[in-house]
């Protein structure tokens, strides 16, 4: 089994969505998490009642309730939320109850099925009026997380089975399990390794467009390449835009922006260089004045002359509070992690050897960022490494996706990300999978003369239909 690492609450519903995708019975994971509970049920005196809240959480609890001969379930809700939950619910052959029916007779053991990991901040409404309900002071079995965990206002159970991986709401800021958390178990179900790959669970990192929003709110890139190439940064700008940034700014040198068939989108940024990137001093500028810019791409097509390789490293020091993916040539004027850099590098297996020698390396790079730092070593398949075990494989997409300028549409996904507000390891996450679902349409309808640009407006088409 591959190591898993301590789960966002919103992480849950993506890995969730993933398994689906691959195929895992979701009624059964539901049944297998219920028997996972039975298990640690063993023991406990009775009476024993269930609390259902009105998620998949709750689910659980309605299948556990069919395992136990003499149990009480009270339901926080009139129905669920989830066609999930409500088909566990409606397959339950005991009578459940509500807040208002709730037995005089004192419980022994109550299983907290409630909340789950994905909910945040303290209880409210009818769960918190369910929770005041329960009379004595009952033993609590907590079903994935305690209802409540790290709010201040949760229940104290003496055992927790969480699914898949521990949850970063019972856990303090250094690591330590929060007191109300108890024994901890942790049940892996059925769940296949690939679902914590990157999948199209994913795409629900992806912001949500707000109908008031105006010029800017989404955020803006500026993409920091050529010299030697110019298709690169064009490329990468494209993409970004495709990730529904409102504008992409494209600085390059004279020279090469003349010999740029300019897409109307993409703003041309006014640097003094005529041949190759040496004027770090305007770029800096432009991030820091105005509204700045939210991400920036510095590599495509740069060149790694030394006189551009210093100004990359004044780049990166100065406008390290932006986030920011270093791709291709810049990744040579990299010595270990850039200091205060917030971001994903990008590097193919030569332009890693280069820069830290061999993958096992980059862990110690990254461990403790959390989610700020990653590394994605791009090839046949993208290995995305990040801090605290955090990790994945990204396969597929069409065989025509070798050619060159990927990287460069890679790197531009990412920015575009970035820009939007997805964390690094969210945005490598779910750009690495957009590309190549986005090869394999490009694939479909263009066939084997697909290039390089006609990929990124199949971006925006798996944003829409995936």
């Amino acid at each position: 089994m591959r190591p898993r690492w301590v789960l966002k609450p919103e992480e849950v519903a993506i890995i969730d969505a993933n398994a689906e995708a691959l195929g895992v019975d979701m009624d059964q994971l539901m049944i297998s998490a219920a028997e996972e509970l039975l298990n640690a049920l063993k023991g406990s005196p009775r009476p024993i009642w269930i609390l259902c809240g009105p998620g998949n959480n709750g689910g659980d609890g309605f299948r556990l309730a069919e395992m136990i001969d003499d149990c009480v379930v009270i339901a926080s809700h009139a129905q669920q939320k989830t066609e999930l939950s409500q088909r566990a619910r409606d397959e339950c052959s005991k009578t459940i109850l509500s807040i208002e029916e709730i037995p005089e007779e004192e419980p022994k053991a109550i299983v907290d099925c409630l909340l789950g990991a994905g909910a945040i901040g303290q209880p409210r409404g009818e769960i918190l009026r369910l929770m005041e309900a329960i009379p004595g002071r009952p033993q609590v079995l907590a079903c994935d997380i305690p209802t409540g965990c790290s709010s201040g206002l949760a229940f104290n159970a003496f055992r927790t089975v969480t699914f898949i991986a521990p949850k970063s709401t019972m856990v303090d800021n250094d690591g330590r399990l929060l007191p109300e958390v108890g024994d901890l178990f942790i049940a892996n179900l059925e769940i296949p390794d690939q679902a914590l790959d990157p999948g199209p669970g994913d795409m629900l990192r992806y912001p949500v467009l707000i109908d008031d929003a105006v010029k800017g709110d989404r955020g803006r890139v500026l993409v920091i390449g050529g010299g030697p190439y110019h298709g690169a940064p064009i490329l990468a700008g494209m993409a970004a835009q495709r990730m529904g940034v409102d504008l992409v700014h494209v600085a390059m040198p004279k020279q090469a922006s003349m010999r740029v068939k300019w897409p109307a989108g993409l703003i041309p940024e006014t640097i003094n260089d005529e041949e190759i990137f040496t004027d770090a001093a305007t770029i800096i500028e432009r991030c820091q004045s105005g509204r700045g810019v939210q991400a920036l791409v510095i590599g495509c097509g740069l060149g790694k002359d030394e006189a551009t390789l210093a100004a990359v490293r004044l780049v990166i020091e100065s406008c390290s509070d932006i986030a920011m993916v270093i791709d291709a040539d810049a990744i040579a004027a990299l010595n270990g992690w850039p200091k205060g850099v917030k971001g994903v590098v990008t590097p193919h297996q030569k332009e890693l050897e280069n820069w830290v020698d061999d993958i096992s390396a980059i862990p110690e790079l990254v461990e403790g960022h959390g989610e700020d730092r990653v590394v994605i070593v791009t090839g046949p398949e993208d290995m995305i490494i990040a801090s605290g075990g955090r990790g994945g494989v990204v396969s597929g997409g069409n065989p025509r996706m070798a050619m060159g300028g990927t990287g460069d549409i890679l790197a531009g996904t990412i920015a575009g990300l970035l820009a939007l507000g997805v964390s690094p390891w969210g945005s490598a996450r779910l750009g690495s999978w957009l590309l190549r679902q986005a090869g394999d349409l490009a694939g479909e309808e263009i066939g084997p003369g697909l290039v390089a640009e006609d990929v990124p407006p199949f971006l925006s088409r798996v944003l829409k239909y995936r």
